[in-house]
């Protein structure tokens, strides 16, 4: 047993300033202690691994110096300067960066707009030749690449890599070889080193413990939130320190496995084939396990996921010598087929729900009886789950988002243990899991197998699939190249692969199927489709009655257009933002009635008391909806409901019946333009031209898309998230009066209820124009000629002689038709 004393490393001089310390770090949650009076440094130059199990306190130790968490007591220490609870701004500003194990990465941006957010957050200039830069770290993806087309160890590195290129003085690495193979994690030892030798501080963890051997100059080891000693580089050996994390003595051997395999194949897969694979064809008898070996992008993960019917494009399934009929995720489920994902944080847990929802997710019958899952049966199978695999959880109904990655993995991973499948193919089960946690899923699998599953295991760590599997396949180019039976040692398995080739093949494949995507993407399709159904609109109504044509109806239709537009790019800022507005018809109506009141005529003063009074609405009810949502965190349609019934009780207070004149100029001053196009329309017309450019091409643009699309990823690299949540819901009804300023002109009166109407009008205008309530989408044009074919279609209506409640209905169609095109190419998107 080593003794529990500090060592300092050779190269590291004791008097160096610590480019961090932590000092009497404490930090508690409900019942929880995460860390108890924690010293913690890390000096320039050096790396200082943290080692623990999964839930020891790491994490959280790790959001404390980063600034995600403020500590009960404590002080954290960035260089010289204090950084105690002052958020991830402040550190970062003080050099401080993470790379965390399931990224701070925007998976719906491009590689580029991903850095750009990291360095737009801090002020700095953005890298030239950004491609160039890459190459030079090795990475394996180009800037203008999608996030989402990159596979989970490239997006690791991509985390790495974007948090090197910053420089920081600390640097803070959070399982950052987890989702590797072998070839990309020996490289990122490289590019560690090379930070360290160039005076960074680096703060490693790692279950890795003979990863952390070969590159950590000390090792630190913390169990249940209190610091268990500090060791130098040459003075700890891997069984006291696992004895150290776990607290007894741990044998770290594979377990024993008693192998009884059918003489039948439990799963045959014959020529399968898909994107990036194939033709592929393998067989798995029940009661092995076999594994899938190659360097990543060779086409293992694709082929796993083909069995499931996911980018597979032809070949056949059989489980038991039944051939399964247009394979999907549901037959295959059905047919015994049980996948768990190696992407864990985006394809296998459930995050708004319990841990125990998630263990149960595929319990079926068993949960209930009629489709019903009964309390009684979940909490029932989710205290045998959390026996087996030792899921530590404070109680069944914590978010599965609160546990540690460890203990979400086992979570996942006890969904086949509790209905026991024909098949069971499981990508990375121990990525990011401690000793001992990893023992417990090596047990499940095996005692998987002793029961007759067919297990397939698809693992960038070697040494796993030499200990657990009875054969590899060995995987280069989208083609098994090789077959290694009882694999002796994880030596034979990392040869193979490396001799079998690179991905370059795969990549070269990826970029020219990618070629099309991203000429589509580079298109607007709903502001293309739009401009159509405008033209489309106005022909064949122009061609049932010649006045639809005449000057005075033309302009009437832009007039009418200015309202609904004004007021749907407000709701088309806060949608892109992840909020929205039900209240801006309300507001609109208030505003009305409120220049009723104080705008009789064009005057200087009715003029500067209506502006003030305007402005102070637009204040209140973003504020109020504001503090509501996200001060309070009230679901926002429950938040704007409430909203919406007190500003319409306010506008009924004020005007019970329509009365009260508004200058009568204003709708002549509106109405002024180039022959029958109103200047009004035009700098509305180039206000949203300009938002489009904002969106796209500003800094601020790029973070209000990025918190839509990922708010806690945003929050990450130092975003102010909820000023920006906050601004959003302003600028949401900030459109909403001045749009009532433009209906104003129109009514000339107050009236109470006059903007009812244009509630729902504005939200078919902005999702005709691609917007979508998951935030981060949306197209500020597009909701401007929303707003224009809305209004085209409601000055079509007479003229087509549609009646009035036909012309309601057909709006609330135009809705539904709107949101469900939405879905389908989403799902499209995502298929692709």
């Amino acid at each position: 047993m080593v003794d529990t004393v500090s060592f300092t490393p050779s190269d590291a001089p004791q008097q160096a300033t610590p480019s961090l310390s932590l000092r009497g770090v404490t930090k508690t949650y409900p019942g929880v202690r995460a860390l108890d009076s924690v010293d913690f440094e890390c000096r320039p130059g050096e790396v200082h691994a943290l080692v623990g199990e999964n839930g020891s306190g790491k994490s959280t130790l790790i959001k404390v110096a980063s600034g995600v968490l403020k500590p009960d007591t404590g002080e954290v220490h960035i260089g010289r300067a204090a950084a105690t609870g002052t958020g991830v701004h402040r550190a970062r500003t003080l050099g401080l960066v993470t790379a965390y194990q399931d990224t701070s990465l925007v998976h719906e941006l491009s590689v580029v707009d991903n850095i750009a957010l990291s360095f737009n957050a801090l002020g700095e200039p953005l890298p030239a030749n950004l491609d160039g830069v890459l190459q030079g770290y090795g990475a394996p993806f180009r800037a203008a690449d999608l996030v989402s087309d990159l596979g989970p160890g490239a997006r690791q590195l991509l985390e790495v890599i974007r948090a090197i290129i910053h420089k920081p003085a600390v640097l803070m690495l959070d399982e950052p070889t987890a989702a590797l193979d072998m070839n990309l994690a020996a490289h990122l030892e490289g590019l560690i080193r090379d930070c360290r030798d160039e005076g960074m501080a680096i703060v490693y963890v790692s279950h890795r413990l003979a990863e952390v051997r070969r590159l950590a100059d000390r090792i630190t080891v913390i169990r249940s939130g209190v610091i268990q000693g500090t060791f130098d580089s040459g003075n700890w050996e891997v069984d006291d320190i696992v004895e150290l994390m776990v607290g007894v003595p741990a044998d770290l051997k594979f377990p024993d496995r008693t192998k009884r395999l059918t003489a039948n194949n439990r799963l045959e897969v014959r020529n399968l084939s898909g994107n990036g694979y194939g033709p592929v064809s393998f067989s798995v008898r029940g009661g092995e396990i076999v594994g899938f070996a190659g360097a990543e992008g060779n086409g293992q993960s694709a082929t796993l996921r083909g069995v499931l019917g996911l980018g597979h494009s032809g070949g056949q399934v059989l489980v038991d010598g039944s051939e399964l009929a247009r394979v999907s995720p549901a037959r295959s489920l059905e047919a015994g087929i049980s996948y768990q994902s190696g992407d864990r944080a985006i394809e296998s847990v459930f995050t708004p729900l319990s841990v125990m929802d998630n263990v149960t997710a595929q319990l079926g019958p068993d949960a209930g009886p009629a489709g019903l899952a009964l309390g009684s049966r979940l909490r029932t199978a989710f205290a045998a789950a959390s026996k087996q695999l030792n899921i530590v959880a404070a109680s069944p109904y914590q978010p599965i988002g609160a546990l540690s990655g460890g203990n979400q993995q086992k979570a996942v991973l006890a969904r086949p243990a509790l209905r026991t499948p024909k098949v069971l193919i499981v990508e990375e089960p121990t990525q990011g899991v401690d000793a001992r946690a990893r023992l417990d899923i090596y047990r499940m699998l095996v005692s998987a197998a002793e029961e007759g599953v067919a297990v397939v295991i698809n693992s960038s760590d070697s040494g796993e699939l030499a200990g657990l599997c009875d054969r590899v396949y060995v995987m280069s180019r989208g083609e098994i190249v090789e077959e290694i039976v009882d694999p002796a040692s994880d030596t034979v398995i990392v040869q193979s692969f490396v001799n079998a080739g690179d991905t370059a093949a795969i990549r070269q494949i990826r970029e020219s199927r990618k070629g099309w995507r991203e000429r589509v993407r580079s298109l607007n399709v709903p502001v293309l489709i739009l401009l159509a159904l405008i033209g489309i609109a106005a022909v064949y109504t122009g061609t049932v009655s010649e006045l639809f044509w005449s000057p005075r109806n033309l302009a009437n239709i832009l007039v009418a257009t200015l309202p609904l537009a004004v007021v749907a790019l407000g709701q088309q800022y806060a949608l892109i933002s992840r909020g929205f507005d039900i209240s801006v018809g309300a507001t609109m109506s208030l505003t009305v009635v409120a220049m009723s009141f104080t705008l009789p005529a064009l005057q200087t003063v009715p003029i500067a008391i209506t502006l003030a009074i305007l402005v102070g609405i637009a204040l209140a009810v973003g504020g109020f909806n504001a503090s509501m949502i996200i001060g309070l965190k009230v679901n926002a349609v429950v938040a704007t409901i409430a909203t919406l019934s007190i500003v319409s009780g306010i506008a009924i207070v004020l005007r019970p019946q329509s009365a009260g004149i508004i200058a009568p100029e204003l709708r002549s001053l509106v109405s002024l333009g180039v022959g029958f196009v109103p200047a009004a329309f035009i700098i509305v017309l180039a206000v949203a031209v300009a938002l489009e450019v904002w969106l796209t091409r500003s800094r601020s643009g790029l973070a209000l898309r990025a918190v839509g699309f990922n708010e806690e990823a945003s929050g990450r690299v130092g975003w102010h998230v909820n000023a920006i949540r906050a601004r959003a819901l302003i600028v949401c009804s900030t459109g909403a009066v001045i749009a009532g300023v433009f209906l104003a002109s129109q009514t000339g009166v107050g009236s109470n209820a006059v903007g009812a109407s244009y509630a729902l009008a504005c939200f078919t205008a902005v999702f005709l124009g691609g917007a979508v309530m998951t935030g981060g989408r949306g197209s500020f044009v597009g909701a401007f000629l929303g707003a224009m074919f809305v209004s085209l279609l409601n000055n079509a209506m007479p003229f087509l002689n549609v009646p009035a409640a036909v012309s309601q209905a057909l709006n609330g169609a135009i809705l539904v038709v709107a949101v469900a095109l939405y879905a389908i190419t989403g799902r499209m998107r995502r298929r692709g």
